[in-house]
């Protein structure tokens, strides 16, 4: 396949998929700092207290009064701190704070209304419901074909624009935003990589669950002690820090405690770390470490903390942040270069 081939294919798969680009690419970028955001908003209704710390029981015993029929999450349990409750339902999902030392309900939130909850549906669905869910996937399938094509069209200068030996012509226009299209795309190329594969299978789960059919949680009351539970943890698997609990969405399911080993890689989600707990008599029933886990798994475990930047600090964010902005970037440089060409070449027509 000749150049002239590939430029085609490389223009017309930008220009299909480079407006939704521009959607997704911004969104991610702003994204990259959701948990800082999330934080700045609920400060407020984080409460610190050292007299008489709630316990967990209590709390849980608060919210299903209060909230029958509600599936229940813990996501944020810290010691002395406001326990956080993520309610769901198949139609709307709540925040629910609870006071570490009074038990009172300090704030109930429709979730679905915070900003980053707002653009994670833009960046994944562009608040289109399931039509939304399978357009985002299509596209990440013709970034990729984008990405694919253009390492292809430009497999002989990768090396030189690494090693910043291509120039930039500053004197026409037209040279220049091609440069700058060729940099970025080659700069940014392994992280994009990354994130449109990632997205892609990210974007089929969601799409998948999109065409389903969700069934109405009946939680049972939870009458064990789970203070008890997450102490027993402690002793028994010490390696183990629990960062998110499950509550059963119906009476045979189990509680599900997710949480971070401490031997764990850093890439590896959480969230595929599984202790199962019997609701009716306490006991744990499974220990699944992702770890020790089959390949396959571990791979699928990958996804979420590669595409999101779900560990590091403040550079990985910034780093993701960037190579969020990047995407935009390239559809913006790459119109542009394409526009130029298209002009030039009616020019040439009527001349």
């Amino acid at each position: 396949m000749n150049n002239r081939i590939l430029l085609k294919y490389h223009s017309y798969l930008g220009l299909v998929s480079g407006l939704f680009l521009l959607i997704i690419g911004l969104t991610g970028a702003i994204l990259a700092f959701s948990e800082d955001i999330d934080e700045a908003i609920f400060e407020k209704y984080q409460v610190v207290s050292t007299e008489g710390n709630l316990t967990m029981d209590e709390a849980i015993k608060t919210v299903q009064s209060h909230f029958p029929g509600w599936e229940a999450r813990i996501i944020h349990f810290t010691t002395g701190e406001s326990i956080l409750f993520n309610l769901r339902l198949p139609d709307a999902r709540r925040f629910v704070f609870v006071h570490p030392s009074t038990g009172q309900i300090i704030a109930n939130i429709d979730a679905n209304t915070t900003l980053t909850k707002w653009l994670l549906q833009l960046h994944y669905s562009f608040h289109a419901g399931t039509f939304g869910r399978i357009l985002v996937l299509i596209m990440g399938i013709m970034y990729l074909l984008s990405i694919i094509t253009g390492i292809l069209l430009y497999r002989k200068v990768i090396v030189k624009t690494l090693l910043f030996k291509v120039k930039l012509n500053r004197k026409k226009r037209a040279q220049f935003n091609s440069g700058i299209h060729r940099y970025v795309g080659v700069w940014a190329l392994l992280f994009n990589l990354i994130l449109v594969v990632t997205g892609i299978f990210l974007a089929y789960k969601v799409a998948k669950a999109g065409l389903q059919e969700p069934k109405a949680p009946s939680p049972p009351k939870i009458n064990i002690s789970l203070d008890q539970t997450l102490a027993q943890l402690k002793i028994d698997h010490p390696d183990f820090n629990p960062t998110y609990i499950r509550l059963p969405k119906n009476e045979s399911a189990p509680i599900t405690v997710n949480g971070i080993f401490k031997n764990d890689p850093f890439y590896l989600s959480e969230y595929f770390n599984k202790i199962l707990v019997d609701n009716e008599t306490g006991k744990v029933t499974t220990v699944t470490k992702v770890s020790e886990a089959g390949l396959l798994t571990q791979l699928d475990s990958m996804i979420s903390p590669l595409h999101f930047g779900q560990f590091g600090g403040l550079p990985i964010k910034i780093l993701y942040c960037l190579i969020g902005l990047s995407g935009p970037l390239l559809s913006v440089t790459g119109f542009i270069v394409w526009q130029k060409k298209r002009r030039k070449k009616n020019r040439k027509l009527y001349n």
